[in-house]
């Protein structure tokens, strides 16, 4: 705050920077050749404040009233698709933040949230006729990372906007914690156990897994596939706009081949789009929390989350030998980093890397016996 000398392209120049009524003010002052007429140009700015001639103020309003009048309006523009999980995870940014100003929220505060938000468990309850069941688990690393990614694309909006208090993003200047990577799939008795419950009303959540690890697709792409991007001419599957506004085609396997032949028959005789569409609205299933989560219950299945069968393929096409870069088409990934994380992910995969090295070894000790021999 206050007047500053700046380094410029045409030498230096200096800048006025303070705060009236929680209000901030800032600028060039051009006609200022040293500190003494930069510092008489800011006290005369700051009269014309008070006296009200000045109109050059900048906004600083509550970042709840941000959120609501700028930066929903951003999102529903830029990226529709993450709108729905924005909103999920604003609920506890703007209860901490909320009756914040821009201007207030600083690095120590965010520190202090991640702390906070970090010690809070998350909880969970399932009600049913005669009672209802409560626990808990810990927040992930994770989960309040990308509450505070969420608050900096906020913040991030607010700098962009030159009539916004704010001119950098505190966020910036906090350390995310380090997450652990994800490397839960479905082993093969789990598969089996999953299996054995999914029958009667439940049977259509057979040919969901079925699809999810014989495709690799991401849950909103399987549940919102239309019948009319199943192509059995050229056996694939046509993805259209997927996450990171992209195309691509996945392959179908014989299984999925005719898992797909049904369901597409099935929907287009009763006239609907999509190939899961609910019955009662028309319009595709849009989550499975619920029946997934009973299904895993009932199989003795635990901390296994339905996008969890996406890295079941990705692993699965590792182990088998399958190209990274095939494997990185087919799901869809922006960069091979992502998919390098299936590569000797189980079990059989690590083994693999030491029998190949044992293998290498038994060969350079057979070759230097020969020699040995030959001398």
């Amino acid at each position: 705050m206050g007047v500053k000398k700046v380094k410029t392209e045409k030498g230096f120049s200096y800048f006025y920077d303070f705060q009236i009524r929680r209000v901030r003010y800032r600028g060039v002052i051009p006609e200022a050749q040293n500190q003494k007429q930069a510092l008489e140009a800011e006290r005369q700015i700051k009269n014309d404040v008070y006296e009200g001639r000045y109109g050059g103020a900048v906004k600083d309003p509550r970042l709840r009233e941000f959120v609501e009048e700028e930066y929903w309006a951003w999102a529903e523009a830029t990226k529709p698709r993450s709108l729905k999980m924005d909103v999920y995870r604003m609920k506890p940014v703007l209860s901490f933040f909320g009756d914040k100003r821009l201007s207030e929220i600083n690095p120590f505060l965010i520190e202090k949230y991640k702390v906070t938000r970090r010690e809070t468990p998350i909880v969970y309850t399932r009600k049913s006729r005669d009672k209802t069941v409560t626990w808990s688990k810990p927040r992930s690393s994770a989960s309040v990372n990308r509450e505070i990614f969420l608050l900096s694309s906020v913040l991030s909006l607010a700098v962009a906007d030159k009539q916004v208090v704010i001119s950098e993003n505190p966020c910036r200047s906090v350390e995310m914690p380090k997450e652990q990577s994800r490397t839960r799939y479905l082993l093969p008795d789990e598969e089996e156990a999953l299996f054995s419950v999914l029958t009667g009303r439940r049977a259509h959540l057979r040919q969901i897994v079925d699809l999810y690890i014989n495709t690799g697709m991401r849950e909103n792409e399987l549940l919102r596939l239309p019948t009319h991007l199943v192509d059995f001419h050229r056996n694939v599957i046509c993805l259209k706009n997927t996450k990171g506004d992209i195309d691509h085609e996945i392959p179908m396997n014989d299984q999925t081949r005719e898992t797909l032949r049904a369901l597409v028959s099935k929907a287009q005789a009763k006239g609907y789009t999509y190939i899961f569409t609910n019955p009662a609205t028309r319009k595709p299933y849009t989550s499975l929390k619920t029946a997934w989560d009973t299904a895993c219950r009932l199989a003795g299945i635990r901390d296994l989350r339905i996008h969890d069968l996406r890295h079941t393929f990705g692993t699965r096409a590792a182990d088998a030998g399958a190209p990274l870069t095939a494997i990185q088409d087919v799901m869809g990934h922006s960069s091979i980093r992502m998919t390098e994380r299936y590569a000797h992910a189980t079990d059989e995969g690590k083994r693999r890397v030491v029998e190949a090295v044992a293998l290498k070894r038994a060969v350079v000790v057979k070759i230097a016996s020969k020699k040995a021999v030959g001398e």
